[in-house]
């Protein structure tokens, strides 16, 4: 399995410490950070974060459900016309650690779950590493460095949590199997590892995908090495994990293929699935850390750790050639359609085109460069190249990296932060504890410790560059007033071409929009649409509407913020007051006036127009939790009105009105209720999967 085992294996207390340690180390530099209970994660250039924009409204969404409407929520009203809510991986429903939110306040509950996440994730690094064979130092550098790998710290910080979710149970995937792949599988292997394989999945849908391809060649290599394993014993415990993953997501896997073949995703093309590929020129990036930037492109992973890892597979090639291999195919996969093996695979199975932004996959490095580097730390303490021309590199690359972190700090000191500064000198320490180690001046334990320091301290200068913590007086109060003007005016939806009412500030004063930031659409709703609005998407888009902002100032990246630049958007778009009218759109908002038929101006707040749609029928929506609404009408009207936007609805009698919920005149009061059988569907093929298991199981260990 691994070049060395003569580490002993780690003991719980060992274990207890460790987390303790890595646990206060992350809640320091997150609090430093600038996270809190009132401040959440943005890119340090960026006006958005996923955070702000989707998982803190679903967070608060999912709490008020439970606590205030006695309802678990099938549906969410408040975008698109209303949404499938526990459908939507997005949403984590489903997801255990989700369930937090109805004991904390939301924005602490984000926070807390990325701090836990973050150290399970470095936890279970520590103890699969240890479990191969390394030492408890070059286990710390690995189970530190993945925790703090710059790459999961980019996802923190651009607010995407779902992925840093994910990325915390790869570690123990691998560690699972582990522990079933041994000549006497161990006590509870099938039960850990299916569960461990459901939470990754309930955690993230997408990077999931690549841990589970990862995971399935990291077993068959396994099986490859190590004697005594045979497909009766191993096999058939390996497929009853399988079916108890299965069975434990089913009730999210399911409701999504039934939503899936109308969804705007489905007919996603090549270029667009291709989006953020790396080109060959971006691998300078391995050597070169993106401050603050690129979170999408970022494959730095400290360069230290690289050199580490580079003499890991040079020192045991053959050992550990599979993780040479892997993470060739990862970086050819990254590339996207740059790279034959990603074209030839999406073209050969196109569901893979569901995975857009193939540089994702590089989630499997931010695991693999600190092992191979904890591996290269091992053996260049414990048995040093004692070659004169391998002394003469190191010493060239300690004199070369001095000369370049002296020259960057002299000439570059005005243009960069200390910590870029910093960070120029981690090669030149890693080559000072390397020509340490090979001259045998220190003890082989403060060797790895010294590797294990340098690389920690690599990978921070750069971390603190990717999360911007701002509180939330940032981010929603500055659209307070103009949430409250909607609300007293009687808004029953909203429809804004320039992103003026953003969604946290919609979802907190429960304004229900008319658009909405999600990958979750139905293309029948998106032709609607596009229809009333006047915006055409140029292909797949996760908001509605779509931006186009090819040729608008600053979209370059420099000049103009992200929200001034939309702020300029769809200003030229024809919108047809009477189709937002049968939406129920009573109100638009835009950073631009407006000259439409039907739209009367209400009021200017701020930089933000206001206009009412007098096409619009006097009709309210009165919800009774979020899965049962009322449509009443002040007085009969002949016309048609969609009351939802899409999803399987019925009416008072039971009967399914059809996609999108056309509700016709003359009539007063139409009241619907959502149909919950695609969760009853899940949860029973779910039991129906976990007991198969189960008798699976007690069939393989008793008959």
């Amino acid at each position: 399995m691994s070049p060395s085992t003569s580490w002993p294996a780690p003991t719980k207390r060992a274990g207890l410490a460790w987390t303790a340690a890595l646990a206060l180390g992350l809640a320091a530099f997150l609090f430093g950070a600038g996270l809190g209970p009132d401040s959440l994660p943005f890119p340090p250039r960026s006006d958005f974060s996923d955070a702000v924009t989707s998982h803190w409204p679903s967070a608060v969404f999912l709490r008020d459900s439970v606590r205030e409407d006695g309802t678990w929520p099938l549906w969410r009203p408040l975008i698109m016309s209303g949404s499938p809510f526990a459908a939507n991986p997005l949403n984590k429903v489903w997801y255990p650690p989700q369930w937090l939110v109805l004991i904390v306040p939301p924005i602490l509950h984000l926070n807390l779950l990325a701090w836990l996440h973050l150290v399970a994730g470095g936890a279970g690094a520590w103890l699969w590493s240890r479990g191969s064979g390394l030492g408890p130092w070059p286990a710390t550098l690995t189970g530190a460095g993945y925790a703090f790998a710059p790459r999961i710290m980019a996802a923190v910080g651009a607010g995407h949590l779902d992925l840093v979710y994910a990325a915390a149970w790869f570690p123990w995937l691998l560690w699972a199997i582990d522990r079933l792949a041994r000549p006497v599988p161990a006590r509870g292997s099938v039960a850990g590892l299916g569960a461990i394989a459901a939470l990754c999945f309930l955690a993230d849908v997408r990077l999931s995908a690549y841990f589970f391809a990862f995971a399935a060649a990291y077993l068959a290599w396994r099986w490859r090495t190590i004697p005594g394993l045979t497909l009766r014993r191993h096999g058939t415990r390996i497929a009853l994990a399988a079916l108890l993953a299965a069975g434990l997501s089913a009730v999210q896997w399911i409701p999504l293929l039934l939503y899936r073949a109308g969804l705007s995703r489905a007919d996603i093309t090549l270029n667009e699935a291709a989006l953020h590929s790396l080109s060959p020129g971006q691998w300078i990036g391995l050597l070169i850390g993106d401050h603050g930037g690129g979170w999408e492109t970022l494959v730095y992973m400290g360069v230290s750790t690289l050199l580490l890892a580079l003499a890991a597979l040079a020192l045991r090639p053959r050992a550990l050639a599979f993780w040479g291999l892997a993470l060739a195919a990862v970086m050819l996969y990254a590339m996207g359609d740059h790279s034959p093996l990603w074209v030839a695979l999406n073209r050969l199975i196109p569901p893979l085109r569901w995975w857009r932004v193939p540089p994702r996959a590089w989630f499997i490095a931010a695991l693999a460069l600190p092992y191979l580097a904890g591996w290269g730390a091992q053996l260049l303490a414990e048995r040093p190249p004692d070659r004169k021309a391998a002394r003469l590199g190191v010493a060239g690359l300690l004199g070369g990296g001095l000369v370049c972190g002296i020259f960057s700090s002299l000439t570059l000191s005005s243009s960069l932060e200390l910590t870029a500064l910093l960070g120029t000198f981690a090669l030149p320490a890693a080559a000072l504890v390397l020509l340490l180690a090979m001259r045998r001046a220190l003890p082989p334990r403060a060797i790895m410790a010294l590797f294990a320091l340098v690389v920690v301290g690599d990978m921070l200068w750069i971390d603190r560059t990717l999360i911007d913590g701002r509180p939330r007086d940032t981010w929603l109060d500055p659209h307070r007033e103009l949430a409250e003007f909607l609300e007293a005016d009687g808004a029953a939806r909203v429809y804004s071409p320039s992103y003026s009412l953003p969604q946290q500030a919609a979802a907190h004063w429960s304004i229900a929009q008319f658009g909405g930031v999600d990958p979750f659409q139905r293309a029948a709703y998106v032709g609607a649409f596009e229809a009333a609005t006047g915006v055409a998407a140029q292909g797949y888009s996760v908001t509605l509407p779509a931006y186009d902002l090819a040729g608008e100032p600053g979209a370059d990246g420099d000049g103009d913020g992200e929200a001034a630049i939309l702020a300029r958007a769809n200003r030229e778009a024809p919108i047809d007051a009477s189709l937002l009218g049968q939406w129920l759109v009573t109100h638009v908002v835009a950073a631009f006036p407006i000259e439409a038929d039907g739209l009367a101006p209400a009021a200017q707040i701020g930089d933000v127009y206001v206009y009412r749609n007098t096409l619009a029928p006097d009709v309210t929506l009165a919800w009774d939790g979020p899965n049962r609404v009322t449509v009443r009408a002040a007085a009969p009207f002949d016309g048609t009105l969609y009351a939802v936007s899409n999803g399987r609805w019925r009416d008072a009698d039971g009967d399914l009105p059809g996609l999108p919920g056309a509700v016709a005149a003359p009539a007063r009061e139409w009241a619907y209720r959502y149909d919950p059988s695609e969760v009853w569907i899940g949860l029973a093929a779910g039991g129906g999967l976990c007991a198969a298991a189960l008798a699976g199981w007690w069939v393989v260990r008793y008959a």
